[in-house]
């Protein structure tokens, strides 16, 4: 009755701390496919935003350049304080006046030569005056045409931007992804090789205590098996630093668990390189920046020209004003006009800025001519990276076949007295070594995959190999 009563005891203490255990620990972590991880970035990678409001700029600049096709118009206004009333005296020496009889005179002549003499005022010591303004371009040698097409050529430049940093990323999330899952892998077959290092350790001991083996074979047993533990200590260590890089670029604050497994579907045929190629020429941002840099050099070199060519505009102006002085009343209430401008000699340069537009015209070409150049050769050598890493895969199968083989005879031949502890160490060794390889080719093929898709501007195409 009381070993019933322990056992029932045991048993709730054992769901208690399951209890605990699921409560403590599974909130903290999360698990993640490699698709639900890219959604994530996408929604929250600062470097993404960045590029994606630098596009909104551009774009918004793009816009501003066509409103400048529309008039000037402006309401302008002034007030003055004169220091004193603006006058004028119609006779200069007042003692001519005053020299005059006035009895001599008419008595209407008498008040007119008083009205000479007096000052006459033109305005008052206060002035306030506004108009409405509008000046409107008519002909500027095509400038706003030119720099409206360089403004929305700069706005597609920055999609284009935006789109590269998008491919990179992505690009950057399947390196740290899979090297998460990599070193997961790697941990788990460096810990099958302690397991087995340490089994061996003791079988050693026990055939030394019978008598069947030396000391040394003891001893290099128990090296093997501390070697084999520092190893796995270093691919723990080295799964919590890819875990916290996984983990920076996903912005979380839990344990993210990455679960797509390292594979190679090789049921799944790749479409051909030139299928690959003719995707990555066609849309690949580098190249659509660089194009997009050439034309606006064309337009740059254009709108240079334009500084050569007369400028004719439309002006006028609706005047607000007092009628309460005579300067006031003399200025028209309104007025209409054409304007031209013929720049001869300029402080700008104008011819080497010519000069230089088409120079950077012939540059961007030649990068744009070797671009391509480049990214059809990088695109090639990405895919036969992938086809060479799926052949490399499966050419390491019967190299795992055969160091199991080789181990499980080492083992037997020890156990059996023909056999010494260093053979079986080295062939567990190998074991271990042509399994991490494998894995390690496996990511490899995996990368090799994403930047392929990347180029091609085909990430959704990855899920279909990889998920």
């Amino acid at each position: 009755m009381k070993k019933i009563f322990v056992i029932v005891v045991s048993c709730m203490i054992d769901v208690f701390a399951q209890n605990i255990s699921t409560h403590l620990v599974v909130p903290n972590q999360e698990d993640i496919s490699i698709a639900q991880a890219w959604k994530r970035v996408l929604s929250n990678h600062e470097g993404i935003k960045s590029e994606e409001f630098g596009a909104q700029s551009a774009a918004k600049l793009a816009l501003a350049s066509k409103l400048s096709f529309l008039p000037n118009i402006d309401v302008s206004a002034f007030y003055v304080h004169l220091d004193s009333p603006i006058q004028i005296n119609l006779m200069q020496d007042k003692n001519m006046s005053n020299s005059i009889p006035l009895g001599l005179l008419p008595p209407q002549m008498g008040g007119f030569l008083q009205t000479l003499g007096s000052p006459i005022a033109l305005s008052k010591q206060d002035v306030i005056m506004g108009a409405f303004n509008i000046i409107y371009p008519l002909y500027v040698g095509g400038a706003r045409i030119y720099a409206s097409k360089i403004a929305s050529l700069q706005a597609k430049d920055a999609a284009e931007a935006f789109k590269l940093k998008k491919l990179a990323t992505f690009e950057e999330l399947v390196r740290i992804y899979y090297g998460v899952v990599l070193n997961q892998e790697v941990l788990k077959v460096l810990e099958g090789i302690e397991k087995g290092h340490y089994a061996h350790y003791q079988n050693a001991i026990k055939m030394q205590k019978a008598g069947q083996v030396a000391r040394i074979e003891v001893l290099n047993a128990q090296v093997a098996y501390d070697r084999a533990k520092n190893k796995t200590k270093k691919a723990k260590d080295t799964l919590e630093i890819s875990k916290l890089a996984f983990n920076t670029i996903l912005s979380s604050q839990k344990d993210m668990i990455p679960i797509s497994g390292l594979f190679i579907d090789t049921s799944k045929s790749l479409p051909s390189m030139q299928f690959f190629v003719d995707e990555t020429l066609a849309s690949y941002p580098v190249l659509k920046t660089l194009h997009y840099q050439s034309l606006s050099a064309k337009e740059a070199k254009k709108l240079q020209i334009s500084k050569f060519l007369p400028q004719v505009g439309l002006f006028g102006s609706y005047i607000f004003k007092d009628q309460n002085s005579i300067i006031n009343k003399m200025i028209p209430t309104w007025y209409v006009g054409v304007g031209a401008r013929l720049p001869l000699i300029t402080p700008e340069g104008r011819i080497q800025k010519y000069q230089a537009a088409r120079l950077t015209e012939f540059r961007l070409n030649a990068l744009n001519t070797q671009a391509i150049k480049d990214m059809k050769l990088l695109t090639e050598k990405t895919y036969k990276q992938v086809v060479s890493a799926i052949r490399e895969y499966q050419s390491l199968d019967s190299s795992i076949e055969l160091a199991g083989e080789n181990l499980k005879l080492q083992e037997q031949a020890f156990a059996q007295g023909v056999g010494t502890s260093t053979q079986v160490i080295d062939a567990r060794n190998g074991l271990a070594s042509v399994l991490i390889e494998q894995k390690s080719v496996i990511y490899k093929y995996i990368v090799f995959l994403a930047n392929l898709m990347a180029l091609s501007n085909h990430v959704d195409m990855f899920y279909e190999y990889q998920n």
